[in-house]
């Protein structure tokens, strides 16, 4: 497994980030402007990426959770985690690699939502996986949106 750490500017990076065009589904991008005022305000952001090299896609798996509790955040702050799954093309998790990431994953995250993406639009041979975590240094309950 490659592990890459992203440091393009953050904003960025998120808006850089499309689904594509599908015959089955309409392409475009994959955070709103809304989502992304949200994730940029106030947060920490940090974003990895992980590449498949010679390991099965199990054992790849494995290691990326195994990466996650060795690499955990700080537990005294909200983070709002973000895991794209680059799949191969027509391919989606299935209920049993879903069910381990359900177990593993949160118990690195206890404050926040975890949301995972599948993206599987092209030839792919190895899998990536992103992993974009916004720990937020204050938390805002309300959000004014001006409406022009």
């Amino acid at each position: 497994m490659i592990v890459t750490e992203i440091e393009a500017p953050f904003r960025q990076f998120l808006e850089s980030l499309k689904v594509p065009n599908s015959p089955s589904g309409k392409g475009g991008p994959l955070f709103s402007p809304d989502e992304i005022d949200y994730l940029t305000q106030c947060s920490l952001p940090f974003v990895y990426e992980f590449k498949q090299e010679g390991e099965t896609d199990r054992e790849f798996y494995e290691m990326f959770v195994k990466w996650l509790h060795e690499e955990e955040p700080d537990h005294n702050h909200y983070i709002d985690t973000y895991l794209i799954f680059y799949l191969r093309k027509g391919q989606t998790l299935s209920k049993d690699e879903l069910d381990y990431f359900e177990q593993t994953v949160p118990e690195c995250f206890e404050k926040g939502r975890i949301w995972i993406y599948e993206l599987n639009h092209r030839m792919r041979f190895r899998l990536r996986i992103q992993l974009i975590c916004c720990l937020k240094t204050k938390f805002i309950r309300i959000i004014k949106k001006d409406i022009h």
